[in-house]
This record gives structure tokens, sequence and C-alpha cells, in this order.
């Protein structure tokens, strides 16, 4: 790479850094409750050198499976001033360069490469969905893809040596490693619907990789896998929530997450590169495109997962795109302005995409007063009851345990726990809701804002014999 390429793409680089950190530090707070159980598995590696493996306050105490490399990774980085907020950001972006060198090998156009890391920079998922949130993705993400480059130089012993090792550490990230070994067998599949030869090196690897990485997988949920059987595939997640994480699916919406400068420059990309062309690192990535719509066909993976991958998968594809408008402009009497055509470029993906990302930024309004008087006024071993949603807000914030969080795996019967809260937020009747409070122990009942059961109070807690209101939303179970 020449010296000035390599500076227009750090440039890139440092420009998509500036503009995770403005959105995270906007807001002291993270984004999602997910976050909040990552710091308490990184807090715990701080202080103790070993994976949580048994998480007290969740459902009251219960074992938990996790893989935690992420966690350990995070750990290392506490030296420094608000590794939280910056560490994710900063392995987040390192997509930038990868995209890069993906689309530099499609294409062997620096510009159109540069584009597309551009466009890579400035995704409208990103914000929803891993800036200013403690995620896995944001390792997980360009972990997977740098697999994918590795994949295109797989004969050369460095990088076949990359490929095995980031395949190794990919499944203790996290059970998405799943997505990549079935983007694999897609990829070989139209490998050999078109009739190209997989040299023995590259069939012998992927095949290993593809056992390796089940393997691992296998030991490190043996104990969920001999609890569900093949239904561990869905995380125990209760068969009503499955459903409403696709509920509110808008197609409308999840364009303009993914970006429509993406959609269209990626879909040309993919019929001329599958199509025309043929080429080996077109098909690789429309395995991994194919691979995430069956995935989200089956709702084996959330939308907002699926979008990620779609969208980058979609940002590489596009530098063909960029390459074919590039290459006609230089062959042509419109040379002379190819230097306008990239300005316009850069100035569709700072309307479609840098524009739209910053008008997705929304802040969730948790009540993080609450949450910190129930740290500093309740017993050490109180139990309190919040909507789901809070579940790891409990546990990471106030400190106590819980009695439902979003962590189903291995959870003591989380369906029945949820129809039974849902029975102490909703009934009139104080007598039921007491069977159900007294059975899991609950000391305290929080009321939250915005809560799923559209409620603004309990209506039964007038009863004073049983319920002191100790704080506006919150409520002491006194018999």
């Amino acid at each position: 790479m020449k010296n000035k390429y390599f500076i227009i793409l750090l440039t890139i680089y440092l420009i998509a850094l500036a503009f995770g950190f403005y959105i995270s530090f906007q807001n002291k707070y993270f984004n999602d409750e997910e976050s909040y159980f990552n710091i308490r598995l990184i807090d715990h590696i701080r202080e103790t050198g070993k994976p949580l493996l048994y998480d007290s306050l969740s459902y009251g105490g219960r074992p938990i499976i996790v893989p935690q490399l992420f966690h350990y990774v995070m750990a290392l980085f506490s030296f420094i001033p608000f590794y939280l907020k910056i560490i994710p950001i900063v392995l987040l972006f390192s997509t930038i360069f990868i995209v890069y060198l993906i689309s530099k090998e499609i294409t062997g156009d620096e510009h159109a490469s540069l584009l597309s890391a551009l466009l890579s920079g400035f995704l409208p998922i990103y914000v929803t969905s891993i800036i200013n949130r403690i995620s896995v993705y944001s390792l997980l993400v360009p972990l997977i893809f740098f697999l994918f480059y590795c994949i295109l130089k797989l004969e050369d012993k460095r990088y076949l040596r990359l490929f095995l090792i980031g395949s190794f550490l990919l499944p203790f990230i996290s059970s998405g490693s799943f997505l990549f070994i079935l983007a694999l067998i897609f990829y070989i599949i139209l490998m050999i619907s078109e009739s190209f030869e997989l040299s023995k090196l590259k069939k012998e690897t992927l095949l290993f990789v593809f056992f390796l990485i089940f393997f691992i997988n296998f030991l490190l949920f043996k104990k969920a896998f001999l609890t569900y059987g093949f239904n561990v595939i869905f995380g125990n997640v209760p068969k009503h929530l499955a459903y409403n994480y696709f509920a509110d699916f808008s197609f409308l919406t999840y364009v303009y997450l993914i970006g429509i400068l993406n959609l269209i420059l990626g879909a040309i990309g993919i019929f001329f590169g599958f199509f025309k062309e043929k080429k080996e690192s077109i098909i690789l990535i429309l395995g991994l495109i194919l691979s995430t719509l069956f995935l989200l066909l089956l709702k084996f993976i959330t939308i907002s997962t699926g979008i990620i991958f779609l969208s980058i998968g979609l940002t590489i594809t596009s530098s063909l795109t960029l390459s074919f408008i590039l290459k006609y402009i230089r062959i042509t009497k419109f040379y002379k302005i190819k230097d306008y055509v990239i300005t316009f470029i850069i100035l569709l993906i700072l309307v479609f995409s840098f524009i739209p990302s910053f008008n997705l930024v929304n802040y969730k309004r948790y009540n993080f007063n609450d949450l910190e008087w129930l740290r500093d006024n309740t017993e050490e071993d109180s139990v309190i009851l919040a909507p789901l949603g809070y579940g790891h807000l409990i546990t990471g914030i106030a400190e106590r345990k819980n009695v439902v969080d979003t962590n189903f795996l291995l959870a003591n019967e989380p369906d029945e726990r949820l129809r039974d809260i849902e029975v102490i937020y909703k009934t009139w009747l104080s007598t039921k809701a007491l069977e159900s409070i007294k059975e899991y122990k609950i000391n305290y009942i929080y009321v939250s804002e915005n809560n799923e059961y559209q409620i603004e109070d309990l209506s039964y807690a007038k009863d004073e014999k049983c319920f002191n209101k100790v704080r506006e939303k919150i409520y002491k179970v006194v018999c």
C-alpha cells in the first residue's frame, strides 16, 4: 500500500473513531442492559483472573455458560482510563482496515477499496446495536471478516497460521461462531455449484476448522446440549419473546439500518461478481450473506445481529460496483471529472450513511437514580423484582439478586417466571401476587417507567400491611 493510501485509510479510521467516541461519551451510562452484565464478567476476571461460571445474583443464583475471551481482552486494557467506552470502539472500527483489504483483493482498485472502507465506518446499525455498548460483536465482527480475508490468502503460510489461530479463538468469543461455519458451508456449496475447484489445502483446512469450531462449542456448551439437545440453538428463550424479536419487523426500517447505498451498490456487486465474473472472493462474501439470511429466516439469530453482517458483507461487495464505475470513467472522455465523481460518491455516503447514523442516536432512558438507590439502601442479600429488561441492571448497578434476566440458557424455568412476574405486576389481588412474591422470596418490587406491562403503579400496593412505598417506583415487601 502506498503511503498516501495508507494515510487516507488511517484518516478514515480516525474520523470513524471520533464519530464513535462522540456518540459514546455523550452519556456516561451505556445504552443497553447487556453491557452491565458484561461489566460484571470483566470485573470478575480483573479481580480473580478466572471466568465467572456461577452467577449468585442472576435468577437468585444459577450456573452460566458464556464464552469470555472478549471479557479477558477488555480486562487486559483496564489500566486505560474509560477503557469500557474506548476499547470496544477501537476494536469495532478495525473492521475498516479489513474491509479495505478484502475489497482490494476483490477489485485491485485502491480508490474503490478506500470508498468501501469509508462506507463501512458509518453503518447505521453500528449506532443502534454496538456503539455505546459493551458488546462481544465489537471483537467478533472484525475477527470473522479477518478470517474471510485469510481464506482468500490461504496459500500463504502466514495467513494459514493466522486463520487457524483465529478460528480456534472464535468460539471462545461468542456462539456467533456458528454463523462463520455456516458461511463456510454455503461458500463450499456455491463453489461446487459453479464448478470451482478448491485446492487440497483449502479443503482440508476448511474441513478441519469446521469440526474444530463445532467441537469447541460442544465442549463449552456441553451442559446446555445435554439439557436442551439441538434446541440449544434457541438459547432457551421463551417462545413468546422469540416471536417478539421479529414481530416489529419493518422492511423499510431495516433497509434504512443496512443503508440504502450499501444495499444498491452491494447487490449490483454481487450480480457482477457472481453471475458475470465468477469471482471466488465474491462467492465467499455471498456465502456469508446467504448464511445470515438463512439464520434470520429460521429465527436463530436476532435481526440486529443479521443486519450487522449483511451490512458489512454488502459494503465489501459494493467495492466491485464502485470499481466498475471508476474504471468506466477512466476509459472514457469523462476521465477528467474522475475526482468530481469520487467527491460525489463521498457526498452520497455522507447523505445515506453518515447522517442517518446520527439520526439514529437514541440513549435509553433508564432511571439510574432508582438503581443506585437500591444499591445503597437495601440489604445485600435482597431479591429485587424488576421487568425483564432491567434484570442485568439490577445485578450490575443495584448489585442485588434479580428474579429474571435475558440470560436464559440454563435458567430455572424462565417461561414460568415471566408468567408469574406478569401476574405480580398486573393483578388487582394482593393475595394472588403474594403467592409468587413468597415463592421467589422477593424483598423489593421496582415498577420501572415505560415497562412492558404498561402500568404506572401496583394496583394492590395500597395495602400498607404488606407493601411499603419506600420510593416513588419502589415497594418493600413486609409480610
